[in-house]
């Protein structure tokens, strides 16, 4: 499939529909393509495309973009990648400081491509130049040619996404373990490993080896947020995960496992964040799974 975007843009790409199948496949290519686009009005929200699981990777190729995660918004030059799972709050735009984006992108599906994905994000988070490697592009490369010419069977296309993956996570555990860590990194790590808990600036400032008047004006410049924020963010998307994959625990026990005594406020809370009540946001998603 070929597009065109105004002002030169381009999208040569598409998605991928299969019959039925009598074996469910645990990982699976959904679309895939080479675009460039020059409108300003490219935006996607990364709460408005449904429930089912997804992941999201995009290559930089020229010009820039730009995302929103976790209270930060982050610049997607040429040599930089991200890595983003729907659902979940993020947004992804051509910003106004930049004339064109283009890039590759890849759609996959599947929850062990999710958890894959979330494994990645531990490591190196959102947007890193660990994503698209010579290698991990070369194979996106090879995806992107099979959607287009309509070669890939689901068997394929389930054995490239998976392949796809397990590139990049062979890539990201190679590098050097200093690349592209930073602030924001380290403290994704360490609430993520209390998530139960909610730790405070004294206690993060240790972590990080601040003042706690030093850690505080740093973290704000850079993550955008202060650490409150930062925390509340990362909690709700942990939830999300555990009430999309652990069907067999309560909203109640969720809600303690992200560190709520009351459940009522968690779930206030997420409705916030996400538009919906945690038991809404989990009946929507298993009444759309046993229709697949």
């Amino acid at each position: 499939m070929a597009g065109k975007n105004p002002a030169n843009g381009y999208d040569h790409g598409g998605s991928l529909l299969f019959p039925l199948r009598g074996v469910h496949l645990h990982s699976m290519v959904k679309g895939a393509g080479r675009q460039r686009t020059c409108d300003h009005s490219y935006n996607w929200d990364g709460t408005k495309r449904g429930n089912r699981d997804l992941v999201l990777w995009q290559y930089t190729i020229s010009g820039m973009g730009a995302v929103d995660y976790a209270s930060r918004t982050m610049y997607l030059e040429p040599g930089k990648a991200f890595l983003l799972v729907v659902p979940e709050k993020h947004r992804y735009y051509l910003p106004e400081n930049s004339d064109h984006w283009e890039f590759l992108y890849l759609s996959l599906n599947g929850t062990e491509i999710v958890r894959l994905a979330w494994e990645l994000r531990r490591m190196s988070g959102a947007v890193s130049s660990r994503y698209c490697s010579e290698k991990s592009v070369a194979v996106a490369n090879r995806i992107i040619d099979g959607v287009i010419n309509k070669t890939l069977s689901p068997h394929q296309a389930s054995a490239v996404a998976y392949e796809f993956m397990m590139t990049l996570l062979s890539e990201s555990e190679a590098a050097p373990s200093g690349v592209d860590v930073d602030l924001h990194q380290i403290m994704h790590d360490y609430c993520l490993e209390n998530i139960e808990r909610h730790p405070d600036i004294d206690e993060l400032a240790e972590v990080a080896g601040y003042s706690r008047g030093h850690f505080y004006r740093k973290f704000k410049e850079k993550t955008g947020a202060n650490p409150h924020e930062f925390i509340l963010d990362l909690k709700m998307r942990f939830a999300m995960r555990k009430l999309q994959n652990e069907y067999n625990i309560s909203v109640k026990e969720v809600a303690a496992a992200c560190g709520f005594e009351d459940p009522s406020y968690f779930c206030k809370v997420f409705k916030k964040f996400f538009g919906v009540t945690p038991a809404c946001f989990r009946g929507e998603k298993r009444k759309k799974e046993s229709v697949l």
